[in-house]
């Protein structure tokens, strides 16, 4: 398994073609792919060439795990029982007992190897893998529907993250797994901006809520890019088409492509409908499981200790909340903006609490302690993790605000409650 460092390698922004080799940024379609993996690729020979023994056991590795699946493969596509498992039993696989060994080597090749190396073709190809593997197995023993609403989003197929998380959070219990007739994963175009209650119930997988919650964000800050980029391009002398093209340039999602169509009010009421439902996505996730915004601002020890306990799991996709924040960290790491923004509201509701704190430490004698001191930082950092989504509308308001940096919505209101 790959180590929590491993996993949190990549760049910020959407996966596109990237030279593999150290500290080379370049990019495009156009590059050469490693012949062996096909999943590194380099700008040029030069790169490809230099870089190769640092690429070597990497590329072993992908080359080793394929080829373990493809002889699981071959040996389940030609065994005698069952025959012909991949046409006959479809929908049903992991049910049957020879099977299994196939499916595990194939989510060891995405989760052990394709997925920790993050490029666009490594991803996609464990996006392809997944899929294929709800195909095969609907009822999913496996797990890979916990996993594989990060990978859409790291794919920017936001759309059909969100009709896969809304089907199984509304389908999935009562999907009648005995009867291959039965309508699966049939969810298309459902509106990503509806309000989220379907998904607050206690029942509903935590993976499923954190997915949605980043979906949201992630509209939002194309959202709040979006004002901002207005607000500056109305101080330029700029060509409409133009105008329209840099709006574009800013914004990540595809459901945000015609945003730069809309007026500044209505973008400021998208912005005022989204804000509450991701309050609410953040509130439910901090009450059933208070870590995970900690090990979300803090990943490495989690990820690493996550990534040790599941290495030993042939399944691996664990819902819990160590499973979650393996299988989310990246798709949040690459969002560009989305934990700049929560941290922003995070600080902001340490520092709202200090008054507070420093109350309750005096009020239980605690003043002349030499402690005090850090027990006081202790407390805001616990408050400010446990209310930063509370916080949220005011570090909204922040990232379109062009003015002078001390008359900033939170710290306006920072001061506001330390004189209150």
């Amino acid at each position: 398994m790959a180590s929590g460092a491993d996993i949190r390698k990549g760049p910020v922004g959407p996966l596109i073609h990237r030279c593999s080799a150290l500290r080379c940024q370049a990019t495009g379609p156009r590059m050469q792919r490693c012949t062996r993996c096909n999943v590194a690729r380099y700008c040029g020979p030069r790169h490809k060439y230099f870089y190769r023994s640092g690429h070597w056991r990497i590329c072993r590795n992908i080359v080793n795990a394929r080829v373990r699946f493809n002889e699981e493969h071959y040996r389940l596509r030609w065994a005698q029982l069952p025959a012909n498992a991949f046409e006959t039993n479809a929908g049903y696989f992991w049910e049957v007992e020879s099977t299994r060994p196939y499916m595990c080597a194939r989510l060891t090749l995405v989760k052990d190897v394709l997925l920790p190396l993050g490029t666009l073709d490594s991803v996609q190809e464990a996006h392809d893998h997944l899929r294929d593997m709800l195909r095969l197995s609907r009822m999913d023993t496996m797990g890979v529907r916990y996993v594989l609403p990060f990978i859409m989003l790291r794919l920017d197929i936001d759309q059909e993250c969100y009709d896969f998380v809304k089907w199984w959070a509304t389908n999935g219990a009562d999907a009648g797994w005995g009867d291959l007739t039965l309508p699966h994963l049939d969810i298309r175009g459902a509106d990503a901006s509806e309000q989220p209650e379907f998904l607050l119930g206690e029942d509903t997988p935590l993976s499923f809520v954190v997915a949605v919650l980043l979906l949201k964000l992630k509209l939002l800050i194309d959202v709040l890019n979006t004002k901002v980029t207005r607000k500056v391009l109305s101080r330029r002398s700029l060509p409409i088409k133009l105008r329209a093209q840099i709006e574009r340039a800013v914004v990540r999602s595809p459901l945000s492509a015609n945003l730069c169509s809309r007026s500044y009010k209505t973008l400021s009421g998208i912005e005022q409908w989204l804000l509450p439902q991701v309050r609410k996505l953040g509130i439910n996730i901090t009450e059933r499981d208070p870590r995970f915004m900690s090990d979300l601002f803090d990943p490495d020890e989690a990820l690493a200790a996550t990534a040790a306990t599941l290495s030993g799991n042939p399944l691996g996709c664990a819902n819990g909340s160590d499973g979650v924040i393996l299988h989310s960290y990246p798709a949040w790491w690459s969002t560009d903006g989305v934990l700049g923004l929560l941290a922003s509201a995070r600080d902001l509701a340490a520092r709202s609490s200090k008054p507070a704190a420093e109350d309750l430490l005096a009020s239980q004698g605690h003043r002349e302690n030499p402690l005090s001191h850090r027990i006081a930082e202790e407390l805001q950092a616990k408050h400010g993790l446990s209310y930063l989504f509370e916080y949220l509308g005011y570090v909204v308001r922040d990232a379109t605000y062009l003015g002078p940096w001390a008359e900033r919505p939170s710290e306006v209101t920072s001061r506001l409650m330390a004189e209150a």
